[in-house]
């Protein structure tokens, strides 16, 4: 069974919860009232990273479901192409997107810096896990993903004995040619994965890596592609996706590496000049924590969001890893744009 990008399945939605401080961010006392607003406005355009095309689409239609007479345009890409986007809207004019949902938290740092979020902390922020909350103090920006990204290894090709533990295996001689990594210039996950390892090696840990001849793809996504199908033999991916997969009855495992595992909060922000600020604010509520959002979550072997809720079996949840590697915002907005030349110099691409 191969696998494609609409597979992906690492989503699990994760919120922040700030306390409420004034006006601008009171909590709405009637969602009724709220999505009786959100139909005259009729519909809201989300720009989405952290879902592949078909599951932000189905996440669309569940939103309508539950929401009649709003309807959600998705305009899904990876996280670099999305703020380019965003920001040619900006330079334009152009109101376009009304939620921003990125996996690069650098994006929402700089969004914030130049006053282009609307400042609003969902009242569903409450019911989240405390270890998610207060990403952003004063409420612009809020977790709506969660996701992991260890070791991934085809079980047809290597042995349980044999699999990878730590992130340094990924430069061992002996898997040269056999492993398959993403791009920190595309990928928002890979650009945070990427500072972790500078943390850990260095600066010359990238020539290492380029060096092994991993294959290096656009997306995260790519990464368990490759393994899945044997032409690589380990990765460094998103663990969920590789255990939704291993449970189809496809030839993967997962291992957290000794090291730790790299940790992803993949924010989401209504923009200040969004066209249908109801319908924003409603789609907020309900993605950060619903009903809805927790069975697709579930249903994509995705990270529990709510406080005390349980993975599935076999899936690695906040509570499974004992150590987290994750970058602090200064760090992402510091420190990305270095990993991508280090790598551009590295692999030449």
């Amino acid at each position: 069974m191969s696998l494609s990008r609409r597979q992906f399945g690492s989503f699990a939605a994760a919120l922040a919860a700030t306390p409420w401080a004034g006006a601008q961010q009171q909590a709405p006392a009637n969602l009724a009232a709220l999505h009786e607003a959100a139909k005259k406005e009729g519909e809201l355009t989300w720009y989405i990273v952290f879902l592949p095309s078909e599951d932000a689409e189905n996440m669309a239609r569940a939103f309508t479901a539950r929401y009649p007479g709003i309807k959600v345009n998705v305009v899904r890409t990876t996280a670099q192409v999305a703020f380019q986007r965003l920001n040619q809207d900006l330079k334009a004019g152009t109101a376009n997107c009304d939620v921003f949902s990125s996996t690069d938290i650098g994006h929402y740092v700089d969004l914030k810096s130049r006053k282009l979020l609307t400042r609003y902390t969902p009242s569903s922020a409450a019911l989240m896990d405390s270890r998610l909350q207060n990403i952003d103090p004063d409420g612009y920006y809020h977790v709506a993903s969660v996701a992991m990204v260890g070791l991934i290894y085809n079980t047809n090709k290597v042995k349980p004995a044999d699999a990878p533990t730590s992130w340094a295996d990924l430069v061992d001689p002996k898997w040269r040619g056999l492993a398959s990594v993403g791009h920190p210039g595309f990928s928002g996950f890979v650009g945070a994965w990427g500072i972790e390892m500078r943390k850990l090696y260095g600066d010359g840990w990238f020539k290492k890596l380029a060096d092994n001849k991993p294959q290096v793809g656009r997306s995260i996504i790519d990464t368990v592609t490759t393994v899945n199908s044997g032409e690589r033999s380990i990765s460094a991916g998103p663990i969920n996706l590789a255990s939704l997969m291993a449970s189809k009855g496809n030839p993967l495992a997962v291992v957290a590496p000794k090291e730790g595992t790299s940790l992803m909060l993949s924010p989401s922000a209504i923009m200040a000049n969004a066209p249908h600020p109801n319908a924003s604010r409603l789609f907020m509520e309900w993605m950060l924590v619903s009903e809805d959002t927790e069975r697709i979550a579930r249903e994509l072997y995705g990270i529990p969001k709510r406080a005390g809720a349980k993975s599935l079996p076999g899936v690695l949840g906040l509570g499974d890893v004992k150590t987290v590697l994750r970058p602090t915002a200064k760090e992402s907005v510091e420190q990305l744009p270095q990993v991508i030349e280090l790598w551009k110099d590295a692999f030449g691409v």
